[in-house]
């Protein structure tokens, strides 16, 4: 979920290609099967809580790794777009007392406790690679758990192109880094890099003057220019979830996926 973890395509133009990933590769890659890196273990679902996170028979609280579902906001007031489809998808595809398969990347749980693992059902499915090609989730690559990250990614640019789900709503498209509201939303930002600093453990990129993106110093070799001070005067499109951070509204960056080049 967006709320826990902190994160467009206009109608007749495609947004530009990721930074780190070649054209010819992502082509290739759309319609691979996320296949698992290693035999994992079986598991019972219990209950479901929204999109992306459920409960296991022996107690545990499993979050899916490498996407993230709009938000149920039980404590908030009505579900944001989509966010029951998204439940009733994942219950679907992994029903209560039905059995699942975890398998897990280089990190085994979140700050929540929460079990994180790729997840697949009985018949061997990739439930985040479903939930990001039909349009009801977003990619969430967070390292290092980064063992399915360009088949996630490169199932999430499917629905993105072709409109599907959330890739159809308003709401998923590009925004004016002059005019975004930093309400804890997912956003899709463009905006042109007005300044480009490292300060301690941060690169720190400012988008019109107004938005701030936040990389920390470990992540950003994974980003291309490594050189901050080229990515000035760059027209981009950052995207995650947008708050406000000592002041001014901010994006934390963890994967080259989250800010592309924008024409």
């Amino acid at each position: 979920m967006l709320r826990r973890f902190a994160g467009r395509i206009a109608k007749g133009r495609l947004l530009a290609p990721f930074v780190f990933l070649a054209a010819a590769f992502v082509a290739a890659a759309a319609n691979a099967a996320c296949q698992p890196n290693a035999s994992g273990e079986q598991a019972t679902v219990d209950k479901h809580y929204d999109g992306d996170t459920l409960r296991l028979s022996d107690g545990r609280r499993l979050r899916l790794l490498g996407i993230d579902t709009p938000e149920m906001n039980y404590r908030k007031g009505a579900p944001q777009a989509l966010a029951t489809t998204a439940l009733h998808r994942l219950q679907s595809l992994l029903p209560r007392g039905g059995t699942l398969r975890l398998v897990p990347d280089r990190q085994q749980h979140d700050r929540y406790g929460r079990l994180l693992a790729h997840t697949y059902t009985r018949d061997g499915v990739s439930v985040e690679e479903t939930l990001l090609r039909e349009g009801l989730a977003v990619s969430f690559i967070l390292p290092p758990n980064l063992a399915q990250a360009d088949c996630l990614l490169a199932a999430e640019r499917a629905a993105r192109l072709a409109h599907r789900g959330v890739w159809a709503l308003p709401a998923y498209m590009p925004q004016a880094a002059t005019s975004v509201r930093a309400d804890g939303s997912y956003r899709l930002v463009r905006g042109s890099v007005s300044s480009a600093m490292r300060r301690g453990n941060w690169i720190l990129l400012k988008l019109d003057r107004r938005v701030q993106l936040r990389i920390g110093r470990t992540d950003w070799g994974r980003f291309s220019p490594t050189d901050h001070l080229a990515w000035r005067g760059q027209t981009v499109i950052a995207r995650g979830k947008i708050q406000v951070h000592n002041g001014q509204p901010t994006l934390r960056l963890w994967h080259p996926a989250q800010l592309e080049r924008s024409n």
